[in-house]
C-alpha cells in the first residue's frame, strides 16, 4: 500500500513537472504584437460659388428690363444664385448673354453630378390662341456653356479645390416667324449640383 501511495504521489508530481514544463514551453513560443498611432482629419471647407457676373452683351434689338444679381440661396450660402433677371427679345435674330465664374474656393475637389435644366421653356401669351406661344418657344434656344471652348456644361465635369470656371448664359430667338402678340417666357431655371468629388 505505501509502495502504491508513492507510485500516486511521484506521478503526480510528475504530472505537475509536466505541466509546468509546457506552460514554460508555450510562454516561449508566445509573441505579443502592439499597434500604437495617432490620426487627425484636418479642417477642410465646402465653398463653390458665382462671381464676377458680366454685364449683358446684346445682340439685335434685345433689351434688358431688369439686371441679375448674385445673391445668397435659400440655404443662407453667400453667392450661390444668379436671379432676379428680365429681358426682351424682339425680333429673330437677337440674343442676351452673360458671363459669370463658377469657382470652387474650398478645398475639397468637385464635379457637377447633377445639372437641372427645363428642356423648352414655357411661353404664354396674352392672345386667345397659343399660336404665338408655339411660334416663340420652337424658335428660342437657351444655353450654358464654358466660355473656354464654348462645351456644354455637363453633368461629371470636374471643378477641383481652387479652380475657377467661366460660363456663359445665352438666350436667343431664331425663329423665321414672328408672333403678333407678347410671349411671356417662363422657366429659365438651371440648377447646377455639386458634390464632392
Amino acid at each position: 500500500m505505501e509502495k502504491e501511495r508513492r507510485i500516486k504521489t511521484l506521478s503526480l508530481v510528475a504530472l505537475i513537472v509536466a505541466v509546468l514544463g509546457l506552460t514554460v514551453a508555450f510562454a516561449s513560443l508566445s509573441q505579443t504584437l502592439t499597434i500604437n498611432g495617432t490620426a487627425s482629419v484636418d479642417a477642410a471647407t465646402w465653398d463653390i460659388h458665382f462671381a464676377n457676373l458680366s454685364e449683358a452683351v446684346v445682340t439685335g434689338d434685345a433689351y434688358v428690363t431688369t439686371d441679375p444679381t448674385i445673391e445668397a440661396g435659400s440655404d443662407g450660402k453667400a453667392n450661390t444664385v444668379i436671379g432676379d433677371y428680365e429681358l426682351v427679345l424682339t425680333k429673330p435674330g437677337d440674343s442676351i448673354s452673360y458671363t459669370f465664374d463658377v469657382t470652387n474656393a474650398g478645398t475639397i475637389d468637385a464635379s457637377l453630378s447633377k445639372l437641372t435644366k427645363a428642356l423648352t421653356p414655357t411661353c404664354s401669351s396674352n392672345a386667345s390662341v397659343d399660336e404665338d406661344a408655339t411660334i416663340v418657344c420652337d424658335g428660342l434656344t437657351y444655353t450654358l456653356t464654358y466660355t473656354d471652348g464654348g462645351q456644354t456644361v455637363s453633368q461629371g465635369d470636374a471643378l477641383n479645390k481652387g479652380e475657377t470656371k467661366n460660363m456663359t448664359l445665352k438666350l436667343a430667338y431664331d425663329s423665321d416667324k414672328l408672333p403678333s402678340d407678347d410671349v411671356t417666357i417662363s422657366d429659365l431655371g438651371i440648377t447646377l449640383n455639386y458634390v464632392q468629388k
